[in-house]
């Protein structure tokens, strides 16, 4: 009787080619203006603590916009954030026979950003092959009673993670409307197909050009992508309100110098004096007292 030999199969895993690309864009009002602004570029800007820039101007954090306004009555807008959005979180599993619908209200939007996407993708054979897949959902409004289908959308790739995909919806019905992601892939039925879908979020954007007068302003755009799961923190190591000080005055050195004319300039200052001098008397956000020194100014 003869001996038989046979090669066993090693398992392929096929790389993994979907992955997100997310990008925050977000506005931070910082105080009233004007104020004298970051103390140090990008080294004071911190995304989840970690500064833009290190000590030795070494990039920490890569594909980082930041826009700086001081808060002047007329300052220009903000380059790059043309529009401003709320953000609605759902983190909502899209089945195919439970299609998720949202009422949209809000009277002043001109277009809806949609994220959505899956879980993981990946089909495993039997032989062990780890093999991309795809799976289909649609983006439907309501109109007229009927739904009427705005993207079909098909994710086609493999990936071990999550992965998020994001479309604007343009041309809205007047509100309220219903809107709903539904799925057309038949759910998987075996831990040998991994193809959930969720719908992460909804954002309702308006189309603005606003310039934030007297709004100091720090705009960041960012690929979270780099961050993970992470919800992306900013912090801003600034110098604050620029204020109206005595004119022999220091701010850096907190000195007075001659004799004072009695009259005031402005400066940054940190001094608490005349940070209270300044709520005591601003006009516009203070308490506007001048009464009392009328020989100032």
């Amino acid at each position: 009787m003869g001996k038989g030999s046979s090669k066993g199969h090693t398992p392929r895993e096929a790389k993994d080619n979907l992955k997100s690309t997310q990008l925050l864009s977000v506005i931070d009002a910082i105080s009233e203006g004007p104020i004298e602004g970051p103390v140090d570029g990008l080294k004071s800007v911190l995304l989840n603590s970690t500064p833009v820039l290190d000590s030795e101007e070494n990039t920490n954090i890569s594909g980082v916009t930041v826009v700086f306004r001081s808060g002047e009555q007329e300052q220009t807008p903000p380059e790059g954030f043309e529009s401003s959005g709320s953000e609605t979180v759902l983190g909502t599993e899209v089945k195919y026979d439970t299609p998720i619908t949202r009422t949209i209200t809000s009277a002043n939007i001109d277009r809806l950003r949609l994220t959505f996407g899956v879980q993981a993708l990946v089909e495993t054979t039997s032989k062990g092959d780890r093999n991309p897949s795809e799976v289909r959902l649609l983006v439907q409004i309501q109109r007229n009673g009927g739904w009427v289908t705005e993207k079909d959308i098909t994710i086609k790739g493999k990936t071990t993670s999550q992965y998020l995909a994001s479309v604007v919806v343009d041309n809205l019905p007047p509100r309220p409307f219903n809107i709903r992601m539904r799925r057309m892939t038949p759910d998987s039925t075996t831990d040998q197909l991994q193809n959930k879908t969720l719908w992460s979020s909804y954002t309702e954007i308006i189309d603005v050009k606003q310039g934030y007068p007297n709004t100091a302003l720090v705009g960041v755009q960012v690929d979270s992508e780099q961050f993970g799961s992470q919800q992306v923190s900013r912090n801003y190591h600034l110098r604050g309100r620029i204020l109206q000080v005595p004119s022999n005055y220091d701010p850096e050195k907190r000195t007075y110098s001659g004799i004072w004319d009695g009259t005031l300039k402005p400066a940054y200052s940190n001094n608490p004096a005349w940070c209270l001098w300044d709520m005591l008397t601003h006009p516009r956000y203070g308490m506007g007292e001048t009464s009392w020194c009328s020989g100032c100014g």
